[in-house]
């Protein structure tokens, strides 16, 4: 059973409407055939192309990448133009070079788009020439131009679509690059003034303190009757004091952490059409700045991943402490490939991992990818 998500990303606009002018053009050609008494081994013939078409085109434009997928696509392309060329030998009906216009219609999104304007200029020749030397028809050059320029227009139009998509996303994933940055930048700046402020407490009142307790002890031992007693009660609110302003370097050292789920809530705010699952454990505690950055960088990676290549809408993320290891779990879902092979993002992630001493895995499943990242707690305490 097909997931929701494959589904919606099965039956897009694009394809939708793809699959519709071909059942007008395939139903009006096969219904003139039979309405001309055409033969029947003719009528099966066109209708076995049609849906070879048809079949062969959903193959090419599916979201999920094939092994070898430029390649693979290419050679469905060249099998289709076969076919539309045996249709017209086929079926003397001059517009079923609609179905090259839907073909030149997908070549925007595997090349560029010149190249796609002169095959889309190419492929408007056969149809001049089957229809003029093989049916015999005359006016098949003003037919022949007018669906030459319905491919340009389509390539053109086509072609606009892909760049404004691809400048949608670029300034989508720069905006939560940018979120995520000012979300460290905040902690880091809390954690700094924190730190700042223990170090000068435990540096500055600690070290007056300790020298005040030292002068108090050794002014009780150089005195006698109230004056002693008075002093030795002073040096017992010394060290209590002393002990106070330690316990407090102590607490405000604890709170240093990095607040990571509310960094990672703040990225996540960027992309509502995402469902993102958070789970922290209660017990985590991240003090160290560079590996927070390490663990949000990877989750936007992933998050992207998730939007541009795997077309999916759920993402769970968990973070949890465990022994000396901070470990997170992403599971992306969405059209995996038949075979993982790391692109530029997830080796970043594997580089970034590894400046830490840690580990990653990759776990390749049918309808979603895990990532297994573990990297050691780095605590740096106050001196």
């Amino acid at each position: 059973m097909l997931r929701s998500s494959n589904i919606k990303s099965f039956f897009t606009l694009d394809k939708i409407s793809g699959i519709v002018t071909w059942a007008v053009v395939a139903s009006m050609s096969v219904f003139v055939m039979y309405s001309n008494e055409f033969s029947s081994a003719q009528i099966i013939l066109a209708l076995f192309l049609y849906f070879s078409y048809i079949g062969l085109w959903l193959l090419m434009v599916r979201e999920r990448d094939f092994k070898h997928d430029l390649k693979l696509r290419m050679a469905l392309l060249c099998i289709l133009c076969v076919i539309v060329l045996a249709i017209y030998f086929t079926v003397p009906l001059s517009f079923n070079s609609i179905l090259m216009g839907i073909i030149s219609g997908a070549l925007p999104y595997y090349m560029s788009v010149r190249r796609a304007l002169v095959i889309g200029t190419i492929a408007s020749f056969p149809l001049y020439f089957v229809f003029t030397y093989y049916w015999q028809n005359d006016f098949v050059f003003l037919s022949a131009s007018l669906f030459w320029t319905f491919n340009m227009f389509a390539i053109i139009m086509v072609n606009a679509t892909v760049n404004e998509k691809l400048a949608r996303e670029k300034a989508e994933e720069s905006n939560r690059q940018l979120v995520t940055t000012q979300a460290l930048l905040r902690e880091a700046s809390k954690q700094s003034e924190r730190v700042r402020i223990a170090r000068n407490i435990h540096d500055l009142l600690g070290h007056h303190l300790t020298a005040l307790t030292i002068n108090l002890q050794v002014a009780s031992i150089k005195t006698e009757g109230d004056v002693k007693q008075n002093i030795e009660q002073c040096h017992q609110l010394a060290k209590l004091l002393l002990s106070d302003v330690r316990e407090a370097v102590s607490d405000i050292r604890d709170k240093s952490q990095v607040d990571l789920r509310a960094a990672i809530q703040t990225m996540a705010e960027q992309v509502p059409w995402l469902n993102i699952d958070l789970d922290f454990s209660d017990d985590l505690r991240i003090d160290d700045i560079g590996i927070a950055d390490t663990l949000m960088k990877c989750i936007q990676e992933s998050i992207t991943n998730t939007i541009k290549h795997g077309k999916g809408e759920n993402i769970s993320i968990s973070v949890s402490q465990l022994d000396e290891d901070v470990k997170l779990r992403i599971e992306s879902e969405g059209n995996m490939p038949d075979n993982l092979v790391p692109g530029n993002g997830l080796k970043g992630m594997q580089e970034r991992v590894a400046l830490l001493k840690g580990k990653i895995n990759f776990i390749l499943q049918p309808q979603s990818l895990i990532t297994e990242i573990f990297i050691p707690c780095r605590d740096e305490a106050l001196s």
